[in-house]
């Protein structure tokens, strides 16, 4: 199904031509002075009561992690630089529930939430790649935390998307990434990033925290910042006919899962072994059309995606 996303016209066509594929404040350096990320936040209201008798209000009693009332906010906790972008869930005293922290990309850095008007815009030359980013998940339950980027065109129409699970307890700063698929000549016109602390069906915990920091969307200004990793998994060929291989490295065990995508973004072939004797694996994509094709390899060690070409 084709969705399909408003926003303000007149907008996209200010801030297009000096929009670039980089993510604005990705790197989180830019700090309000009530010490929240500039360009990122999230929508939430609070529900208020009206007692006519009294002619009083009365809201619910929310609790929040940090000792800002937000559940968006800056940490000098970050990979490079001076500042990181921190999420939290809140606690809802009152209802007795918990509310999950969300941050979205929005591009008037003069508001502390997205309002009506979250996304920023992208020159349709832009060719947006992947959504990367480093993080540190501190889970007190079994949470499970998505990213989430949508590329949409000048009418709307959403040409492009990726997510990323985040889960298990990450003290130490991992880096990664999923491709976004979209359609050969589909022009990007605007973006839509975000972070959520409980991925739709998952359960949020009070006092789960999430820091994110150097959020890319292209090779290009990842080399700026990804340190060179020893850990590699070798793919070859690019150019294939029958067979690729896969050289996984000697880190790699448990479950293993090969998934290969279209150029439209459609898993069209999936394999999953189980611990590798002899640390290589040959997928066969005979059976595959002509073009280009995605492999997704997820593993113990990290998530990684590939492009190759089938004969």
């Amino acid at each position: 199904m084709k969705k399909k996303y408003f926003f303000n016209t007149l907008l996209l066509f200010i801030f297009t031509i000096n929009a670039t594929s980089q993510v604005v404040n990705g790197n989180f350096e830019t700090v309000k002075p009530n010490f929240l990320p500039s360009n990122w936040g999230m929508n939430f209201l609070q529900s208020v009561t009206f007692n006519p008798t009294t002619g009083q209000n009365s809201a619910d009693t929310i609790v929040f992690t940090s000792t800002i009332p937000s559940m968006v906010y800056a940490t000098t906790d970050a990979h490079t630089g001076q500042y990181a972008m921190e999420l939290s869930n809140a606690f809802n005293q009152t209802q007795n529930t918990v509310i999950p922290g969300e941050a979205v990309i929005f591009n008037d850095a003069s508001q502390d939430s997205p309002g009506w008007n979250p996304g920023v815009p992208v020159s349709p030359e832009v060719s947006i790649q992947r959504l990367g980013f480093y993080y540190k998940f501190l889970p007190l339950g079994n949470d499970i935390a998505e990213a989430k980027i949508s590329v949409v065109n000048a009418n709307g129409d959403e040409i492009g998307q990726t997510r990323i699970n985040i889960t298990g307890t990450n003290n130490q700063f991992q880096y990664i990434y999923s491709y976004v698929y979209t359609a050969y000549n589909a022009s990007p016109a605007f973006m839509f990033i975000s972070f959520n602390m409980a991925k739709a069906g998952s359960t949020p915990t009070f006092g789960s925290r999430l820091i994110i920091d150097n959020v890319i969307t292209n090779a290009q200004s990842l080399s700026l910042i990804e340190n060179q990793s020893d850990i590699e998994f070798k793919v070859y060929p690019t150019l294939v006919d029958n067979k690729i291989t896969i050289d996984l490295p000697s880190q790699a065990e448990g479950e293993i899962s090969y998934k290969i995508y279209n150029s439209l973004g459609n898993m069209v072939k999936e394999h999953t072994e189980m611990n590798p004797s002899d640390y290589s694996y040959k997928m066969t994509v005979s059976d595959l059309s002509a073009g280009m094709y995605f492999l997704q390899i997820d593993s113990n060690l990290e998530k990684t995606t590939t492009k190759f070409i089938k004969k």
